[in-house]
């Protein structure tokens, strides 16, 4: 199990490190090419959401897709192949509107890369889910942490080596997978084929609180000068705080999946959830210490919210891996792709506290309700848990 695990974490490091690089360099690339009355920063804002769209409509396609016909090592290398030919025609684009449709094509693309990566993952995982879910997070934050410092080194020699670079950095990993990653064949080896709606009821709750617990982590960027002005901070403290937090999820992703294991799924996303609910309404307290202890403690909570909620869906669902994945990895970039969104819409037109409040409760109610129908369900169905 871990060497086949090893191979598809250490193939997402690369492909995260490319991909990363190519996101933090889109503004760039907007700003050069914008010829619009319309601000950069909303550009911006509609090439990247762009992207969450797309993938969010298509990756229960693509679910479909690989449960059906199978092979998702197939479907793994050729969309890293495609996803290495599109970064490389960023160098190309001369207008937003073109930016807008090769976005699209990533999303459509990169929907069957990730519904592939991790059906694999999980096929390959055996019973130690958790801690093989833990493992490819860690290569996974590993790359896309370290794609700012390189993207940042390389655009001193121009922003078209910056993408050339990526392509070459996806297309190794599309390689490696190629030479390294076994084939898991049948990936409806347990549960049963289905759509979307033969989702097992039980999973529904922790869904619509790891959408909300995604959307709540993406909007701290956006709202960056909110922060900054409430805690009065300089952008250094403020990015100090988000590597912080980065570096210790990052640490602490393989552990939470051994406590996953041990623990079980439920029991960790259950009480995770609830804690990140916490953390998000201390973001009201105007102190920078606050601030950047919340953030540490984010780091540990948040891997395990995302270790043991794909964990979950996998065992509970009732769907094989193929679609049971689709439908995690779309409801986690749809968190991605309304978090800003949200966020912004709320701290600029009802105020900050709003926003935080409102991710708070949309967080934690799904677990309280559920934890409410276990107690007072007496015979079949769910079982109380024994706190």
């Amino acid at each position: 199990m871990e060497r086949r695990v090893l191979s598809i974490s250490a193939a997402r490091f690369a492909d995260s490190l490319g991909g990363g690089m190519a996101y933090f360099t889109l503004p760039i690339l907007i700003g050069a090419i914008a010829h619009s009355s319309m601000p950069v920063d909303t550009l911006s804002g509609i090439v990247i959401s762009t992207w969450g769209l797309l993938a969010t409509i298509f990756q229960p396609v693509a679910g479909k897709v690989i449960e059906r016909k199978a092979h998702p090592k197939w479907f793994l290398f050729s969309s890293l192949f495609l996803t290495a030919i599109l970064v490389m025609l960023y160098t190309r684009v001369r207008s937003v509107e073109e930016l807008v449709v090769l976005r699209a094509l990533l999303g459509i693309v990169e929907s069957f890369l990730m519904v592939s990566s991790l059906t694999l993952l999980m096929h390959f995982a055996g019973r130690k889910k958790g801690e093989s879910f833990g493992i490819y997070n860690t290569f996974t934050d590993l790359g896309f942490s370290a794609s700012p410092v390189l993207a940042g080194t390389l655009i001193a020699m121009g922003i078209d080596v910056v993408f050339y670079i990526s392509a070459l950095l996806v297309l190794v990993s599309a390689i490696a997978v190629a030479i390294f990653v076994e084939d898991a064949g049948d990936v409806s080896v347990r549960g049963r084929s289905g759509g979307i709606l033969d989702l097992g009821k039980e999973t529904i709750p922790v869904l619509l609180s790891l959408s909300a617990a995604v959307a709540l982590m993406s909007s701290i960027v956006p709202l960056e000068n909110s922060f900054m002005e409430r805690l009065s901070i300089t952008p250094f403290e403020f990015g100090l705080s988000f590597t912080l937090y980065l570096t210790t999820r990052t640490v602490f992703n393989t552990f939470a999946g051994r406590i996953t294991d041990r623990k079980g799924a439920k029991r960790v996303y259950f009480l995770s959830s609830i804690l990140l609910s916490f953390t998000a309404l201390l973001f009201l307290v105007r102190s920078f210490p606050v601030f950047l202890a919340v953030r540490f403690v984010q780091g540990f909570v948040v891997a395990l919210v995302y270790t043991s909620s794909a964990v979950y869906v996998a065992e509970r669902s009732g769907l094989s891996y193929a679609m049971s994945m689709s439908v995690l990895s779309s409801v986690i970039t749809a968190g991605l792709t309304l978090g800003p969104l949200v966020a912004g819409f709320l701290s600029g037109y009802l105020g900050f506290e709003i926003a935080y409040i409102l991710f708070s409760a949309m967080v934690a109610t799904p677990i309280f309700y559920e934890m409410l129908k276990e107690g007072t369900k007496k015979k079949g169905g769910y079982q109380p848990l024994n706190w």
